[in-house]
């Protein structure tokens, strides 16, 4: 794109150089966005914000190094740069896979020359250029990120730089910028004043005129000028290139990420995936993979020149397809045996390895795990869909080349003779062809490597057996068939069962028989000619969608399909033939799509041709509304995609009407707005839906009904509840693990307010009763450019309004004091602070926090945030109990009924990179509770509902039930030692109350007030329209009945510009500490009964019993004595090297300690009423709501004293009446 532009600035004529910023001198990593400067490669210093590096991932780089920006307002500035600027232009590229306006504005001294176009996501870079800029310098270049919070990648800025003399020569431009290149690789210089002539000093030699390329073979540094007769010789520049020569593949393999590497190998495997070939080649000592178009075959030995990267862990070299040429061509080297210590390795990746004796034991999202013989676990991942494993099977070899996923090594095997069952085994059938395209009457020929082995085959796609038919000469395919074959021969085992499916040419392919009743296309890597169809949609100048204009009568067949032609330059309407190679490609998603996702079906087209203008558009498919087609309610899933049902599976449902026009006609909005995607309910099942009519996750039921609209609009405002007005339309597709319609391109939808309203907590507060609320807050810091004023306002706000000022507030995604600004910080003191002043200019409590600080880096969340959980309390109605706070390290501990830590962390060492749980204790009005506040790790790692492997495979979830099971064990330890302990559990747990780590979490110890919620209200966050628990709050089993709770519904339904605060729900309990019902004291208790501490073995004793009588004599084992009973009385010589504890369950409690002295008492709870004998007492100690309780205390005669002012003397008796 060429912008043309009057511009405001000054005309000059000046002699010119070209110069370029390529930002590979620009040294940032990880993905967060900061702020930061750095000198560029023509050293010039550059000032960026809000940006981030662009290396990280290929599908979005340009070359080298380049600048990503998500934010407006953010971008990056030059200094002042010496000489002028005629012209410019910059090449920009889309990051991830919105399809949002990415756009720059473009300045020049502070003043605004232009934008840069629109660039989409999955396109290639672009470049835009501003002519006639003619400004003087010194001069600066601004470029600033514009409108929506899409990514986009700058890089390569070049300029024409005006001398501001024109009796000067322009500067030496090399064709080669300073770097790493190839050893024989020439550069070239020259200078843009005509008849100059320029000289060189190589590494500080002789000057040398230059007259042609140079070769170069060794670190090498240039010094430059140019000279012409009448004009001042150019300033020097200075070039410098360090060698990269060819080296073995292990040598490549110790290189810096993204260096240029050169090496040779033969190659072991080629596999077609994402566009490109992953090349496995070997020498004698390593292997790596090959990332490029190149299309080597096995034996091949190649040359491979290319950039060194890291994917996922797998070392790979991405190189350009010339860039891999053949060499010549040797045997396939024999696969190594897997070491029997070591197992797979780093040493392994790449290469071709082999394990014997290999159990499969199971089976998921695409990987087979196993042991071989040496007790080494092993992970297979075949690319070929055709290579299945049995699992609860031991095969005698699996062979196969390594490969790595985030840190997993793989083997992938090559072909099905790489898995080898039984060496007696039959060779499994080959077929010639073996499968794809042929003609009506064709015939293909079995065989099998086994000499005399007769085949036998069935065409109906029964099983084979010996009763079938036997193979004698070539099998006619007159029809698409699937051919089924086994080969047996006496004394061996039979092969395995091969398949091979082929596919009668005709005469016209038409999209639906592209598309079939599958998920995946018979016609997968096949080519296919003039596929007819009229265009419906328009993704971009390289994709469009287009539909049959002749459907067929099989509703499960879709007549819809994308074709991919760079610059295609069609339009709705047009009627169109693609001719390509149809494709299974996975349009947009994560990292790991092609793992986790389902493709859409795609013609590579070679060729488009228009056959008309404008046609009529096919009659969309209607869903909603009285007339509209209804979408499955109950069930994704049920068969393992084996069957394809789109009147019951909502999955097969969404397939069949892939790449079709679509027109959602009516429907109630599902969850607010995020991304430019929205849900809506379409039609409804029986089942309950959430209080504004949305989707509502149930254990039996992930709500297929969900219909996503990709509006391409992030600043739609919608939220749940809101109706279509108006209908939208454009056509069905698939990205991140869900179909959606795309609408951006096509008739975008208007919505009529269904008025919901943010709801407040319905508990009403009683001063008697302590308030417990839990709180995801969403990365909450005193960053002010990552947590807004106006968030900070509305918390506040929530806090106070909506929860009635709680007690006590467990708060999740506390970040440090700075937010994602990675510079080692950890402290969030001032984070609390500007939530707690906040609090109070609204009018709300001076709130105290505990919290402990996390190690740098080592709990999650968003890079540089150091996400943390912790307490806000109330100081005028609860008490942090007495304690020493823990480190981030310490493991605290339940001992003699304390914390040994407050606040203290549970199990720190076991929860990796994940929030820690965090425990504290209080006093409320006397009364003890022990509060958990958790963030368990979050659901990343989990495959799509919609996705290619059902049911879905959980990845996450065993930590979250590691995780709970430990907390778990805590609450058993308390309850072990105290077991009326108040105890609360809370925070954002990432799972549903039904699942897994929930039950594991609540156990037999707990109760979850999330289920007494009324099901249309039993939500506390919105995913993708799914309104679903992901936050809880667990109370002792003996609070369950004094216990009071909401859901406060006042974020998840809503978008920020409806107030919402967070993206979670709060939670509210109002939980009475003391049992009202109180058993009737007994009148006459009657004679004590007689407890003897000898009988005891443990150090350690609980006493639960009321009217006791205990007695500790000399040979006692006994050191602790909790008492929980009322009316004791203590007796015995013992005592004096005795601790009690008295923790009395019910108030009024008396004790009697007139016998014998005694070491120690501690008095823990306020319902100890009396105390006799206090003088006997050696020590005494009162804690926590004891502090708060009118104790009695009495010597051995009935005079009241204090016991804590020591007085001389001993005790009166009373005289006698």
């Amino acid at each position: 794109m060429i912008l043309s532009l009057i511009t405001p600035f000054a005309s000059v004529s000046k002699a010119a150089a070209t110069v370029t910023e390529t930002f590979d001198a620009l040294d940032l990593s990880g993905s967060s966005y900061v702020d930061g400067s750095f000198n560029g490669v023509n050293d010039i210093n550059w000032t960026y914000t809000g940006g981030r590096i662009s290396n990280s991932d290929s599908s979005f780089n340009i070359d080298g190094n380049g600048i990503m920006f998500r934010d407006a307002g953010k971008g990056i500035t030059s200094a002042p740069i010496e000489g002028g600027i005629s012209s410019l232009s910059v090449d920009t590229k889309a990051a991830f896979t919105t399809t949002n306006p990415r756009l720059l504005e473009v300045y020049v001294n502070d003043e605004l020359v232009g934008t840069t176009g629109n660039v989409l996501a999955g396109e290639g870079p672009s470049t835009f250029t501003f002519d006639n800029l003619d400004v003087e310098g010194p001069f600066t270049l601004e470029f600033k990120k514009v409108q929506s919070s899409s990514q986009i990648v700058l890089d390569n800025i070049t300029w024409s730089s005006n001398d501001e003399d024109p009796t000067k020569v322009s500067a030496v431009q090399a064709s080669i910028q300073s770097g790493q290149v190839l050893k024989g690789e020439s550069v070239s210089f020259s200078t843009s004043t005509p008849d100059a002539e320029i000289y060189y000093t190589l590494n500080g030699g002789e000057e040398t005129l230059y007259t042609d390329a140079i070769e170069i073979n060794e670190d090498s540094e240039f010094e430059v000028y140019a000279s012409a007769d009448g004009l001042d010789d150019s300033e020097a520049a200075t070039y410098t290139y360090s060698v990269v020569e060819a080296s073995t593949i292990s040598e490549a393999r110790t290189q810096d990420t993204g260096s240029t590497v050169s090496t040779q190998g033969t190659v072991t495997a080629v596999f077609a995936q994402g566009g490109a070939n992953n090349i496995y080649m070997q020498d004698e000592e390593a292997g790596i993979v090959v990332r490029s178009a190149a299309q080597p075959e096995p034996g091949d030995v190649i040359n491979v020149l290319g950039i060194l990267e890291d994917y996922n862990g797998l070392a790979q070299i991405s190189a350009a397809q010339e860039d891999v040429t053949i060499a010549g061509q040797e045997e396939i080297p024999a696969a190594v045996e897997i070491p029997a210590e070591e197992g797979l390795t780093e040493a392994l990746e790449g290469m071709l390895v082999e394990a014997s004796n290999v159990a499969v034991e199971s089976f998921a999202s695409g990987n087979y795990n196993g042991i071989d013989e040496n007790g080494n676990e092993l992970v297979i991942r075949p690319v070929d869909p055709a290579i299945t494993l049995d699992t609860g099977s031991t095969y005698e070899s699996i062979a196969g080349v390594v490969g790595e996923f985030r840190g997993t090594y793989q083997i992938v095997p090559r072909t099905a003779s790489d898995v080898v069952f039984d060496s007696n085994q039959v060779s499994i059938v080959q077929a010639d062809p073996a499968g794809g395209f042929v003609a009506s009457g064709d015939e293909i020929k079995l065989s099998t490597s086994t000499e005399g082995a007769e085949i036998y085959y069935t065409t109906d796609g029964s099983e084979p057996t010996t009763s079938s038919e036997q193979y004698s000469g070539g099998v006619e395919i007159t029809e698409d068939t699937t051919v089924k074959a086994i080969a047996v021969k006496d004394g061996m085992t039979t092969s395995k069962t091969a398949e091979f499916s082929y596919i009668v040419q005709k005469d016209e392919i038409k999209i639906h028989d592209i598309q079939g009743a599958d998920h995946y296309s018979v016609y997968e890597g096949l080519a296919v000619a003039d596929v007819q169809g009229v265009v419906t949609y328009v993704v971009n100048r390289n994709s469009f969608y287009m539909q049959s204009l002749e459907p067929d009568e099989d509703s499960r067949t879709s007549e819809g399909i994308l074709v991919y032609r760079p610059s295609h330059g069609m339009e709705v309407g047009n009627h169109v033939k693609a001719s390509g190679t149809v494709m299974e490609y996975f349009v947009e998603g994560y990292s790991d799509r092609s793992q986790n996702d389902l493709p859409v079906t795609q013609v590579n087209a070679s060729a488009v041709t228009k056959e008309a203008d404008s046609v009529e558009l096919p009659e969309r498919v209607v869903i909603g509304g009285p007339d509209g087609v209804e979408v499955p309610t109950q069930v994704i899933d049920n068969d393992n995609l084996t069957a394809f049902e789109p009147e019951e599976d909502g999955i097969d449902f969404y397939e069949s009407i892939e790449g079709m026009l679509v027109e959602v006609a009516e429907g109630t909005v599902s969850g607010p707005q995020k991304y430019g995607e929205l849900a809506v309910i379409t039609n409804r099942g029986d089942e309950v839906y959430s209080r504004a009519g949305g989707a509502l996750l149930k254990e039996d039921d992930f709500n297929p009904e969900r219909v996503t609209l990709d509006v391409d609009n992030e600043n739609l405002i919608v939220k749940t509840g809101d109706e279509l007005a108006t209908p939208a339309s454009g056509v069905m597709s698939y990205g991140f693990g869900k179909y959606k319609v795309l609408v951006g391109n096509g008739t975008a939808p208007t919505f009529t307010d269904g008025g919901l309203e943010p709801a407040a907590a319905t508990i009403v507060p009683n001063d008697e009763e302590l308030a417990v609320a839990a709180y995801n807050i969403e990365n909450f810091s005193a960053n002010t450019s990552a947590t807004s004023n106006e968030k900070v306002t509305r918390i506040a706000e929530s806090f106070i309004t909506d929860l009635n000022s709680p007690d006590i507030i467990g708060l999740t995604e506390v970040q440090d004091s700075n937010g994602p600004t990675d510079d080692g910080t950890v402290s969030a003191s001032e984070s609390y602070q500007r939530l707690i002043d906040e609090i109070v200019r609204q009018g709300g409590p001076e709130y105290a926090y505990t919290e402990i600080a996390p190690e740098d880096k080592q709990d999650g969340g968003q890079p540089g945030g150091n996400i943390r959980n912790g307490f806000l309390y109330n100081p005028e109605r609860v008490e942090l109990t007495e304690g020493t706070a823990g480190s981030a390290t310490e493991a605290v501990e339940y001992v003699d009924g304390e914390l040994t830590l407050n606040p203290g962390r549970i199990s720190p060492s076991e929860f990796v990179n994940t929030r820690k749980s965090l425990v504290a204790e209080f006093d409320f009005n006397g009364e003890e509770v022990i509060v958990i506040v958790n963030h368990f790790n979050s659901k990343g790692g989990d495959q799509p509902l919609f996705g290619q492997n059902q049911p879905p495979f959980l990845g996450s979830e065993a930590q979250r039930v590691e995780l709970a099971t430990m907390v778990n064990g805590f609450v058993q330890n308390i309850q072990e030692q105290t077991p009326d302990a108040n105890v609360v559990v809370l925070g954002d747990m990432n799972d549903f109350e039904f699942s897994a780590p929930l039950e594991a979490l609540k156990g037999e110890e707990l109760t979850n007030l999330v289920e007494g919620v009324e099901k249309e209200k039993r939500y506390t966050y919105n995913y993708e329209g799914n309104a679903q628990v992901l936050d809880h709050i667990l109370v002792s089993n003996n609070l369950k009945d004094r216990s009071q709770f909401d859901i406060v519904h006042i974020n998840s339904d809503f978008m920020e510009a409806h107030g919402r605060a967070s993206d979670h729900d709060p939670l509210l309990a109002q939980i009475s500490l003391v049992n009202e019902v109180e058993p009737e004291p007994d009148p006459d208790p009657g004679e004590q009964e007689i407890i003897n501490l000898s009988d005891y073995k443990d150090k350690r004793v609980m006493i639960f019993e009321d009217n006791v009588k205990i007695v500790a004599d000399k040979k006692s084992k006994v050191k602790q004595l909790i008492i929980r009973g009322d009316n004791v009385t203590f007796s015995g010589k013992g005592f004096k090297e005795i601790d009690v504890t008295l923790h009395p369950r019910l108030p009024g409690s008396e004790y009697d300690f007139s016998g014998d002295k005694i070491k120690k008492v501690e008095i823990k709870h306020k319902n100890v009423s009396i105390v006799k004998g206090a003088e006997k007492i050696q020590k005494l100690e009162v804690k926590g709501g004891a502090k708060k309780a009118d104790v009695q205390y009495f010597d051995s005669y009935g005079n009241e004293i204090n016991p804590f002012i020591k007085k001389p003397g001993k005790p009166k008796r009373p005289k006698a009446a």
